[in-house]
């Protein structure tokens, strides 16, 4: 998450502040976290690596509920203090880091699994994914869940959300062949569009017209009537039949020289 995109009068910004009072910042809450660490098979002592890791919401929940050992990521040192702030209140050892998903600082197949939750459609989506890549372990999981365009999409709607929010999302067959083209096997997408309707309404509901209207005068505020036709054309955008979600997953190819190592010691 860029700390530069809360200068910009956008939904994603204001999601990121603490004006809407949430710690989950995708669609699911950890429900959706929990699946996605299902199908990359984490579990206790596994090494994950969460890119652009916010809050650190989903990196205390890995660590805490699953016994995971997690290190966050993230280019918001704002989000890397909160983070941390959280993990240590919890008395759980995790691990944030400052940096770039673009170029990760880490060695070469470093983790068991590598997630980004709701992200990746905001980078350079080839280079982020194949920055995962490389720092997960042959036999690792890479896993992300994100905005999904459904088939037919009009060019228009795509667009003007990047325009709006600086995202590209891909559809769910796209995600799949970005991860084909990365290199990974036994890749498999899950839709989950009807989250993104249900999350924008769930704060909605959670904020009230009270919460709303506090909002609505410091967004103007901060960006003036332009910033919030700007975010209301977003929340539209988001609650379009055209505008799903999803979960996709795959796994690094091991190397014959790997597999013959797991045989010797077998």
């Amino acid at each position: 998450m860029n700390s530069a995109r809360k200068q910009r009068p956008s939904l994603e910004s204001l999601i990121e502040s603490e004006a809407i009072g949430t710690e989950i910042l995708h669609p699911g809450g950890l429900e959706i976290t929990a699946e996605l660490a299902r199908m990359c098979g984490i579990g206790k002592e596994s090494s994950v690596l969460d890119v652009a890791s916010g809050t650190g919401e989903s990196a205390c929940f890995l660590a805490e509920a699953l016994g995971a050992a997690v290190t966050g990521i993230d280019n918001s040192r704002f989000m890397l203090d909160r983070a941390s702030t959280k993990a240590a209140g919890r008395g759980l050892p995790v691990a944030f880091v400052h940096g770039d998903a673009a170029c990760l600082p880490f060695a070469d197949g470093s983790f068991d699994a590598v997630i980004s939750e709701c992200t990746t459609c905001l980078l350079d989506k080839q280079h982020a994914i194949a920055e995962m890549v490389r720092v997960v372990r042959p036999g690792g999981w890479v896993g992300i869940h994100d905005i999904c365009w459904q088939p037919h999409t009009p060019e228009r709607l795509r667009q003007r959300l990047a325009v709006l929010e600086g995202e590209r999302p891909e559809t769910l067959a796209g995600w799949l062949a970005l991860f084909q083209e990365a290199g990974l096997v036994n890749i498999e997408g899950v839709d989950k569009s009807p989250l993104l309707p249900a999350w924008t309404r769930g704060m909605a509901r959670r904020l009230g017209i009270g919460g709303r209207w506090r909002i609505f005068r410091k967004m103007f505020k901060a960006w003036g009537l332009r910033g919030l036709l700007d975010a209301w054309q977003s929340e539209r955008i988001f609650r379009d039949r055209h505008t799903g979600y999803g979960i996709i997953v795959g796994r690094r190819p091991e190397s014959h020289q790997d597999r013959s190592r797991k045989g010797i010691h077998a």
